[in-house]
């Protein structure tokens, strides 16, 4: 065996280490099935809840991309911090390419949902899954495994102040159409932000 060979071979091990590490093999898979499951059941379903603005009626998909960023945040925070410290491994790259994974899958269960069902309005659950993510990833970087809190936190203060009436006020990206080019816009940046600071993050050994 030769010395390209070899770095081969310790590449997959490194691989393989680090996704059963991050329990990926059960964690993964569970976690874009209960985002699919979950986005196809609420479809077009919304509920009234109190606010300060009103009592706006607020779409159930709202809420689909939080079991996906708790099984995400576990995934991340499932780690050998004493072997991880190592300069050798990329631990951070394959960390961000496995939030980059779960969030493609997410946009693209969402994009056959939508298909599936004729409308439009199962996309918000992809690119709001890639919004809150971006949050949580710079919550990440300070708070630890409790910045799962700031995507809760986020939806929370959308239902409390975040409608104008029915109509959902531009900051809360969330709640705009499913057309919104700023929606988009803007859940692309914050996840890009996030992933910036998940190098951060994924460094720390504890």
């Amino acid at each position: 065996m030769d010395q390209a060979d070899s770095c081969h071979l310790q590449g997959q091990d490194v691989v393989s280490w680090w996704f059963k590490a991050r329990k990926g093999h059960i964690l993964l898979p569970l976690a874009l099935v209960v985002f699919a499951v979950a986005l196809f059941a609420v479809q077009d379903t919304t509920v009234l809840l109190p606010s300060i603005t009103g009592s706006p009626r607020v779409a159930l998909s709202l809420f689909v991309p939080v079991p996906l960023l708790a099984l995400l945040m576990a995934m991340l925070e499932s780690r050998l911090p004493a072997a991880e410290v190592s300069g050798t491994r990329p631990i951070t790259r394959m960390d961000n390419a496995l939030v980059i994974a779960v969030m493609g899958a997410a946009v693209l269960c969402s994009a056959v949902i939508a298909a599936l069902q004729g409308t439009a309005a199962a996309t918000t659950g992809g690119r709001n899954a890639v919004f809150l993510t971006g949050l949580m990833l710079l919550g990440r970087a300070w708070a630890g495994s409790a910045a799962v809190m700031f995507p809760v936190g986020w939806l929370v203060t959308v239902a409390v102040v975040g409608f104008r009436g029915n109509i959902p006020r531009p900051w809360t990206v969330i709640a705009l159409p499913a057309d919104s080019t700023f929606a988009a816009a803007a859940s692309l940046a914050a996840f890009a932000i996030g992933l910036a600071a998940q190098i951060r993050s994924s460094r720390k050994t504890a």
